[in-house]
């Protein structure tokens, strides 16, 4: 029997990944730098494995990977965040015999690199944001007198290796010329990676997701976000399945030909309100909402496991539509904060649109299914911990 190894258990993304995998019969280890994961809850993942925190000791994580590799006898990993996936497309080695489920290393940075991302969609016409790649303050300083107020001052990357640690970024925006000084002084990173300063886009995010093999596009999907933690924006905890944006898609299938890419790839966007999309950024790896594609006919780690092994593929032709997902207790934690921040009026709203979610039968929980319930107890005690702290 083939043996796999998702990595970031703990993340809803791999639980999705271990329930479609075994549902498929395939034998499946949870393996994450903490103890007890969702992934390693549910009834589908065979035995569970602990490995470094990839954020502490980079080098330790990779090491201990290639060991389980060995003790176990996988032959497929799949990494479910960008850190993992980062590092183990950058020594591939270290995982053999076993296949990596993402592109190699020269592949993988040339999209999820922001600035060679803009490069190259530049040469492709792909539309985005008015950027300036800026190596020093001074020119960071240069960019924004250019562009103007307000802008975006985006990393190269989320994160990257230093000698041996890992560094974590974040994206500032500016949009009164006080707070342009405290926020230069945020940016730790810059003079390791390029700042991109770009122009600031109005309106919201949108993507499409998408499975490559060898040759070609295999899947495509889509959905929109209807409520996020925190509720200005974030990770999504409520979610609906909606038709691809045909300019979004054409765009994403512009930049991930060019590279040849191989394996599972999120590109998103700014949509502003006369429907223009601008990219943003190409994420590598698996997206937090997954389980809404499998739900609606798209099963991309069993196409991907397919495709990873040469066999045969049949490309899904479509998808249902307006299914919903929901993320409960993340849900819980946007009503908690909107119930903070707004007044009498809008707390109800907030109260109301948080109850109406238990009796829309077109939305299915994410973490809690009855076939499985092991990883919405997990969550649940995680959850309470972290409240009680």
């Amino acid at each position: 029997m083939h043996k796999l190894l998702v990595l970031d258990a703990n993340q809803r993304s791999a639980l999705a990944i271990i329930r479609s995998l075994g549902r498929h019969g395939l034998s499946l280890i949870a393996g994450d730098h903490v103890g007890r994961t969702l992934g390693g809850a549910s009834r589908y993942a065979s035995s569970s494995v602990l490995y470094p925190n990839p954020a502490e000791d980079p080098g330790a994580f990779v090491r201990e990977v290639a060991a389980i590799v060995g003790r176990h006898g996988v032959d497929t990993i799949v990494p479910a965040t960008d850190l993992t996936t980062m590092l183990l497309a950058s020594q591939p080695d270290s995982a053999q015999p076993a296949t990596l489920s993402c592109p190699r290393a020269e592949i993988y940075d040339a999209l999820t690199d922001k600035a060679a991302l803009l490069r190259l969609a530049d040469e492709l016409g792909v539309l985005a944001p008015e950027t300036r790649i800026a190596r020093t303050a001074a020119e960071v300083e240069d960019a924004v007198r250019e562009l103007g107020l307000p802008v975006v001052l985006k990393p190269a990357r989320s994160r990257y290796l230093k000698r041996d640690r890992i560094i974590s970024t974040s994206v500032e925006a500016v949009h009164l010329a006080h707070q342009f000084s405290e926020t230069l002084r945020r940016l730790h990173w810059l003079g390791d990676i390029p700042c991109l300063v770009q122009r600031f886009v109005p309106g919201s995010g949108a993507g499409v997701f998408a499975l490559y093999g060898r040759s070609g596009p295999i899947a495509w999907f889509a959905h929109k976000r209807i409520r996020e933690k925190p509720p200005t924006g974030g990770v999504s905890v409520l979610c609906e399945s909606v038709a691809i944006d045909p300019v979004m898609r054409s765009a994403a299938t512009k930049l991930l030909s060019a590279v040849g890419w191989v394996g599972v790839a999120m590109v998103e966007f700014r949509v502003t309100d006369d429907g223009t999309p601008y990219l943003m950024e190409v994420n590598g790896r698996f997206w937090g909402s997954l389980q809404l594609a499998i739900d609606c006919g798209i099963d991309f780690p069993w196409l991907l496991y397919r495709a990873l092994h040469g066999l045969p593929i049949e490309a899904p032709t479509g998808y249902a539509l307006g299914r919903r997902l929901r993320w409960l207790l993340g849900d819980l934690d946007s009503t908690l904060i909107e119930l903070k921040r707004r007044d009498a009026r809008g707390k109800a709203e907030a109260l109301g649109a948080f109850a109406r979610s238990f009796v829309d039968f077109s939305c299915r929980q994410e973490t809690f299914r009855l076939s499985d319930p092991g990883p919405a107890f997990q969550e649940a005690s995680q959850w309470v911990k972290a409240l009680r702290r």
